[in-house]
């Protein structure tokens, strides 16, 4: 980068000093040839009034370097200094012109009138050399100032360069961090104004990279935590309807099917929640939901001793809420209380003003602890819980829903709080 940057001052020095040097020596030629062409407009203003008298005339002194010299008709030198001979600068001043020429030495001859004719020419010299020396003085002053300008570019440069070192190491730290899997890295975007956009954009990546990564995860977990269960259930009735002779094989796989399609329901509803896209559904019915959740966890409650009572208000209204998705909230409070709880579990459904209410209750000893963090995911205070909860919670607020713990102990109290569907309050007043 810094030999870059020296590099692109050096060209722009020399692209800018090139014609310039051309310009500094025209311009100093110039100004002599305007010198010389005064000194011979004086020599001849400074002639007597009886013209070219070659006993009368006196050359007037001249700037320092430059000859004068006066030239008759003819071509002459009559006076001052010059070649005997004025050769065409002479000729063309009698010519009545102004005349001038180059090389080593620098010629302006200009005409002297007498009465309306040329009578003779003024010579005014001097050596070319003049020129040369303040050109290449001025030259080497362009040099020297070119050679500053790529000093003080390459000390700028320099800076700038360590400016920025610092702001593109963190960039390429943070992307090599983030290929490696952590998304918290974060690049402070005021550090470099230069970089602040690169800064940002990288920032947003990771944070949607990040978010990514945590609904997948989450969605793993969810999924293995909500079919781990019914998939052994699944297989051990298939096993059996295959081992046990005179079964009804056609109600098993029948049986079989349903679980299917319902797991398939689960896993769409998941992943609906993963891609952050729930699924709507206003005409969920939601006493048919919880007789199916009774229905699945009645034997194995019977099993251990324990019953269900199911307790639904009757002609309930329609929910607002997914079915797929009620289903799978009231399946985690369900089963952490089958699992985690004692007793008989009560699942009921009530009205609530415009609203519908789902209470789960069993008759443990409750829940202890910090029970603001009982909806977190994987949380070491959940008791085991953490996934479930924290599931049901998400899927409640995905839905329009709203999942509460409103007794933790004893006999601890699940409610989900819903919505009825926009169907049914067609017609009331707002």
């Amino acid at each position: 980068m810094l030999t870059s940057m020296v590099g692109i001052a050096a060209v722009a020095i020399v692209l800018f000093a090139l014609p310039l040097g051309i310009a500094v020596r025209s311009l100093y030629k110039n100004h002599e040839v305007i010198k010389l062409e005064r000194e011979a407009t004086r020599a001849v203003v400074a002639l007597p009034a009886k013209g070219l008298d070659r006993n009368r005339i006196t050359v007037p002194i001249a700037s320092r370097g430059v000859t004068l010299g006066y030239y008759d008709g003819h071509g002459r030198l009559i006076a001052g200094s010059g070649p005997r001979d004025g050769g065409p600068d002479v000729a063309g001043a009698l010519a009545d012109r102004v005349t001038e020429s180059g090389g080593r030495t620098l010629v302006i001859a200009v005409p002297i009138p007498d009465e309306a004719k040329v009578v003779g020419a003024a010579r005014a010299a001097e050596s070319a050399s003049r020129v040369d020396d303040r050109t290449y003085t001025t030259w080497a002053a362009m040099f020297g100032l070119g050679c500053l300008a790529l000093i003080v570019a390459a000390l700028l440069g320099r800076r700038q360069a360590r400016r920025l070192e610092v702001p593109i190491n963190d960039i390429e730290t943070i992307a090599v961090r983030l290929g490696d899997g952590d998304f918290t890295a974060r690049v402070d975007p005021d550090h470099a104004p230069e970089l602040a956009r690169a800064a940002n954009a990288l920032n947003q990546t990771a944070i949607r990279l990040g978010d990514l990564m945590a609904r997948e995860r989450s969605f793993t977990a969810d999924v293995s935590h909500q079919l781990a269960t019914p998939l052994t259930s699944l297989r051990l009735g298939l096993e059996s309807a295959l081992m046990t002779p005179g079964i009804d094989k056609q109600g098993a796989i029948e049986d079989a099917v349903a679980e299917v399609e319902r797991l398939q329901g689960t896993v769409t509803t998941l992943l609906a929640l993963a891609r952050d896209t729930p699924t709507e559904e206003p005409d969920c019915d939601v006493e048919r939901v919880c007789v199916d959740v009774a229905e699945r966890h009645r034997v194995s409650l019977a099993g251990a001793s324990r019953a269900l009572v199911l307790d639904i208000d009757p002609a309930l209204p329609a929910a607002g809420c997914s079915a797929d998705a009620l289903r799978e909230i009231v399946e985690v409070l369900v089963d952490n209380a089958e699992r985690h709880g004692n007793g008989t579990v009560h699942l009921r459904g009530r009205r609530a003003g415009r609203g519908i209410v789902v209470e789960i209750e069993d008759e443990g000893s409750g829940i202890t602890g910090d029970t603001g963090r009982i909806f977190e995911r994987e949380s070491s205070r959940a008791n085991g819980r953490g996934i479930g909860l924290g599931l049901a919670r998400a899927l409640a607020d995905a839905h329009g829903a709203r999942l509460r713990l409103t007794r933790a102990a004893p006999h601890p109290v699940f409610a989900i709080a819903l919505v009825t569907s926009r169907s049914d309050h067609a017609g009331e007043p707002d």
